[in-house]
């Protein structure tokens, strides 16, 4: 239990973003963002480099450099959502405010994060799609939201840094880093000062965000990863 109260109905599931546009006009289509959203905790992966790259590979210790440095652009945490109420304007569109809080409460990949602001949520008239504004005006996205992800809505610690979250089809495994970062700064700013120390670049990179689906038979299969070796793997979770 977080403590936090209850996000609205109209927000829980998994959420996959269409698009992204910052002020400066630029969009971006291509990064993989899942948000998969339980009553009070949530998941959120984004994952920008190119997983299918990597994906051959066994692990962190087969990685160059360079792949090394691609994997520190991925964007997730887990922890928990506050929300308020809905309200409806007179235009018909349904908003709300969203924050959101990891430090203490869940994983973050990045110690520090490229979107610490609260989110001002929008819905029309398809409750399936969902726009989302950051105050100051540096983005807006778009989210959609993944059919037969609305129920069961399920939280399981597996152990002391494994968490599990389940929407209906969707599941996201998080798995935290099992040595602390030195500092709280960016993961390329922390690389950089590692020097190409590589025993200290892959602790750095050790925290698993996997998103895996349901299959016809009932197992969870990977499909996006920061750990992209992890792609295809079945997930055989015990939550006794």
């Amino acid at each position: 239990m977080t403590g936090a109260p209850d996000v609205p109905v109209e927000l829980r599931g998994c959420w996959r973003r269409n698009w992204i546009e910052f002020a400066d006009g630029s969009r971006d289509e291509t990064t993989f963002v899942i948000w998969l959203q339980l009553p009070s905790r949530m998941a959120d992966v984004r994952v920008a480099a190119d997983p299918s790259e990597m994906r051959h590979l066994m692990g962190l210790g087969d990685c160059s450099l360079d792949e090394l440095r691609a994997l520190a652009t991925s964007e997730s945490s887990s922890g928990y959502t506050t929300c308020t109420s809905l309200t409806t304007g007179d235009d018909r569109v349904r908003r709300a405010t969203a924050e959101w809080f990891t430090r203490g409460h869940g994983v973050a990949f990045q110690p520090v994060s490229a979107y610490p602001e609260p989110g001002l949520l929008e819905w029309g008239d398809d409750p399936s799609t969902m726009i989302e504004r950051a105050p100051s005006g540096a983005y807006v996205e778009e989210w959609q939201l993944i059919p037969g992800t609305t129920a069961p809505l399920e939280y399981h610690r597996l152990s002391p840094d494994t968490e599990w979250y389940l929407a209906g089809d969707m599941a996201v495994l998080v798995r935290d880093r099992p040595q602390p970062v030195p500092r709280v700064a960016r993961l390329p700013e922390l690389i950089a000062e590692a020097e190409g120390n590589r025993p200290v670049i892959e602790a750095l990179l050790d925290c698993e965000f996997s998103v895996a689906r349901r299959r016809a038979d009932g197992r969870f299969v990977i499909e996006v990863s920061t750990l992209p070796w992890r792609h295809g793997q079945v997930l055989d979770v015990d939550f006794r």
